[in-house]
């Protein structure tokens, strides 16, 4: 399942089953990316990774391109974790776009990703849209914003509720690199710059006390400090929005990791990594897909794999699989789908289905 040409099959074959559900799907989508720590020694694809906010981290990084509309994934790549760049996010889209008839809208970047060729591409004007954190670095104006805004950061006009948490908003229109215009989200998310501070407090008490009094300031919003440089015009509420609930990634990120096992790592070669993690991705995309059919029964998932898994199967000589007759109750999850439990499966005859299918 390693090999590049497997995956390229999946994929062709999922959108053409998409698309006869849907004809737009993969005609608008975005792309962002999530770390993939591991303790593997020797894995080939292993780097240190910066986050531009001076933590890093050994690290594999996977990039996903997902249909805007659905949430699911129509391609992936896998790049060491230190090579954060422009061209690194546009190869895995450009490599694809074409044999997969996908068409790429808009990125959803981290910090690491922000360059000046990104810029370039991303300014104000561009057709396609750019939402990325800005870096807490040299060359860019986080803390110069930080300064601008300070004394609207508790001002009422400026706060709006999302989720449990209350934020401040603004935007400003900036030049980056001395000729790209973009604007800046600046905020402050009150709940996380107050729990962090107090903890900071607890532990650094000393230490706070011998501060400048402008560096004090600085602490009390430090952890809830964040901007989005975007070339997209809206108001700073749409603008988080878009960053944090309209991008289904962070669902997959998390169906990834938690439900499907795809961390920790337990592969190390070239081959079996890419195989290890195509295999999680197809499981993924299921879930995903099951999650949404069983959305208007009631049942979760959870509950319907603890039911439908109960079944026993054998393995007989001929290579058939006996399964075991289900009672009344199980028989009720699989009509769900209008799907009967068989007395036998014929494996080799299953396997050729799905070649056939490929």
């Amino acid at each position: 399942m390693g090999d590049d040409q497997v995956r390229l099959s999946f994929f062709k074959n999922f959108i053409q089953f998409m698309r006869k559900k849907n004809p737009e799907f993969g005609k608008g989508c975005y792309v962002d990316s999530t770390p993939l720590p591991n303790q593997i020694e020797n894995n080939p694809f292993n780097a240190l990774c910066c986050h531009g906010l001076s933590s890093s981290e050994i690290q594999i990084r996977l990039i996903l391109v997902l249909d805007e509309e659905t949430g699911l994934p129509v391609w992936y790549g896998i790049i060491p974790g230190n090579l954060l760049d422009l061209s690194t996010v546009m190869t895995v889209v450009n490599d694809v776009a074409l044999s997969l008839d996908i068409e790429i809208d808009s990125l959803v970047l981290d910090a690491g990703y922000v360059c000046e060729p990104l810029i370039e591409t991303f300014h104000i004007g561009c057709a396609k849209s750019m939402i990325s954190r800005m870096p807490a670095r040299r060359g860019y104006p986080f803390k110069t914003l930080y300064w601008q805004f300070k004394s609207e950061f508790n001002r009422g006009k400026y706060q709006f509720a999302r989720g449990d948490h209350a934020y401040f908003g603004q935007k400003k229109r900036i030049t980056l690199f001395g000729k790209y215009d973009e604007y800046a989200y600046v905020y402050v998310d009150h709940n996380n710059a107050l729990l962090r501070f107090r903890e900071y407090l607890t532990e650094h008490e000393d230490e706070y006390q011998q501060m400048k009094e402008s560096d004090q300031d600085w602490m009390t919003v430090k952890y809830g400090y964040f901007v989005l440089l975007s070339n997209v015009d809206t108001t700073p509420e749409d603008l988080l929005y878009r960053y944090f609930c309209r991008t289904e990634i962070e669902t997959v990120f998390k169906t990834s990791k938690e439900y499907l096992d795809l961390l920790p790592l337990s592969k190390w070669s070239d081959l079996t990594v890419r195989g290890k993690i195509l295999h999680d991705i197809i499981d993924t995309i299921i879930l995903l897909l099951l999650r949404k059919e069983m959305a208007s029964t009631g049942v979760s998932t959870s509950r319907l794999f603890g039911k439908t898994q109960s079944l026993m199967c054998t393995l007989g000589a001929d290579g058939k699989v006996l399964v075991q007759v289900p009672n009344k109750h199980v028989k009720s999850f699989y009509s769900l789908f209008g799907f009967e439990v068989p007395s036998r499966v014929d494996l080799a005859a299953e396997k050729q289905k799905v070649f056939q299918k490929m």
